[in-house]
């Protein structure tokens, strides 16, 4: 059984029009199978943002937050620059993420691939909102 795109009742498999509202079955699913096989055009320009994103984001969480920070903290010293430094390069990490994603929209609407990787924009921008308002947090709170 298939169902009409017009009225949305169930129909035999071989309908070619439907007997409910009189209208083409076939016509519609066949557009539709000629979108979905449209191909994008090979993207010349490489989109590294993503990937900038990813490593300044563990940069300031490994770098500045676990090592300097305890270093920091074992000597007594003020464990708020570290985390300030951190929080930057946090900020730094989203901005990364979303222009990833927004030359991949721009590339997609002029009929090229995407080519930055989406899911590592998305570990920047939301692990980096994340640790950002713990570093937040640990700032507001000492």
């Amino acid at each position: 059984m298939k169902e009409c795109p017009h009225c949305h009742k169930d129909l035999p498999d071989d309908s070619t029009y439907c007997y409910h509202c009189g209208k083409a079955v076939d016509e519609i699913s066949e557009n539709k199978s000629e979108k979905k096989v449209q191909k994008l055009k090979k993207n010349p320009r490489p989109n590294s943002w993503s990937k900038l994103g990813i490593m300044i984001f563990f940069i300031g969480l490994i770098a500045f937050d676990f090592i300097l920070g305890t270093v920091v903290n074992a000597f007594g010293g003020n464990v708020k620059i570290p985390y300030i430094i951190s929080m930057c390069l946090y900020i730094i990490a989203i901005i990364c993420g979303i222009m990833s994603l927004r030359i991949d929209k721009q590339d997609m609407k002029k009929g090229y691939e995407p080519v930055g990787n989406k899911n590592y924009a998305y570990i920047s921008i939301f692990l980096s909102i994340f640790i950002l308002l713990v570093n937040l947090n640990q700032i507001i709170l000492k």
